[in-house]
């Protein structure tokens, strides 16, 4: 009898190791992600403000065109400001979104060599 009850007793120790284990893993993603989000909001509130400030810049710079031809001068500069503005934001997202994954694997690595 007793060796049946030292079994259970170390059976639920390591369940109860194991699921505390799983719970640190699971806190720990869960900060990362909520970091992760809170960058990805920032980044897009940063680039609907400088697309939207480009914008109004090419429409004050219309408004004052002179000559027909310089309305596409200035249209070429603005739809390059906005891509080169896409492009940047997107490969600092693309980052951001790595690190998140690149941290989301290590707690997994931790959590499988913790059981």
């Amino acid at each position: 009898m007793n060796w049946m009850r030292t079994m259970a007793e170390q059976s639920l120790s390591l369940s109860k190791a194991a699921f505390e284990g799983y719970l640190t893993t699971a806190r720990k993603t869960a900060d990362s992600m909520h970091h992760q989000v809170s960058e990805i909001r920032e980044q897009s509130i940063s680039l609907a403000s400088e697309a939207l400030s480009n914008a109004f810049d090419f429409a004050d710079r219309v408004v004052r065109v002179k000559e027909p031809q310089e309305i596409l001068r200035l249209q070429s500069k603005f739809l390059s400001r906005q891509v080169q503005t896409l492009t940047d934001r997107t490969n600092e997202l693309r980052q951001i979104i790595a690190q998140g994954a690149n941290a989301a694997t290590a707690a997994e690595q931790a959590r499988s060599a913790a059981e």
